[in-house]
């Protein structure tokens, strides 16, 4: 009877840190994220139509957002892709801009081993980087579109709340520049070319914060 009893308690141990690991190791393989925040780009923000450097400098911050798919077959291993937002408007006695940058890409990079509420991924990509000035000036409409490549790297801290939420701190770094920018304004399209020494600089970083949801 004895016997019986501590095989029972031993069994019952077993199973109970059995379950405990596997609840640990229970981090599901797909991942939504939505974040948002502080943006702030560390150059002076190129198509401004007005480069005093206090103008340039309150336009290169902003409200960044992102919105990331992950998927994690293997332990430490992720990958998915990414889209990260930037937005900052101003105003000045002759004209006014709203500057836009986009960055839409693919990401890959490690995540830490399987915990009960923690996770931390570390990941870089590259990406298609767009921008845009919907502006004025002297009352006139004014136009500038871009295209380039970058690259972006991030670092994420997420607490799952419960099996399926989780809320998280993340950290960007997208580094991009640009050769060519087309403007429009007052009926004439202009492109204006940089050269190689004097690229238009669109490195931003962002510090945001926001829910994940696993499946």
């Amino acid at each position: 009877m004895k016997r019986t009893l501590i095989k029972a308690i031993l069994l019952f141990i077993v199973l109970t840190c059995h379950s405990s690991l596997f609840a640990q190791r229970d981090f599901k393989r797909h991942e939504f994220t939505f974040h948002t925040g502080y943006g702030v780009m560390l150059h002076n923000p190129p198509s401004l139509t007005l480069t005093t450097h206090s103008y340039q400098r309150d336009l290169a911050q902003g409200v960044s957002w992102n919105g990331q798919y992950t998927f994690r077959p293997l332990k430490r291993f992720v990958f998915g892709a990414i889209y990260s937002g930037f937005s900052s408007k101003g105003s000045h006695p002759e004209g006014k801009d709203h500057l836009w940058t986009h960055f839409m890409g693919a990401q890959i990079g490690m995540c830490n081993a399987y915990t009960k509420h923690w996770q931390v991924r570390v990941e870089t990509g590259p990406g298609v980087v767009f921008l845009r000035n919907n502006s004025q000036v002297f009352g006139k409409t004014r136009k500038v579109n871009a295209c380039s490549i970058g690259l972006l790297t991030q670092a994420d801290l997420t607490y799952k709340l419960t099996p399926n939420v989780g809320i998280g701190l993340g950290v960007q770094y997208m580094f991009s520049g640009l050769f060519k920018m087309r403007s429009h304004y007052h009926g004439e399209t202009i492109d204006v070319k940089f050269n190689s020494n004097n690229d238009s600089n669109l490195t931003r970083l962002n510090i945001t914060t926001g829910l994940s949801y696993y499946f």
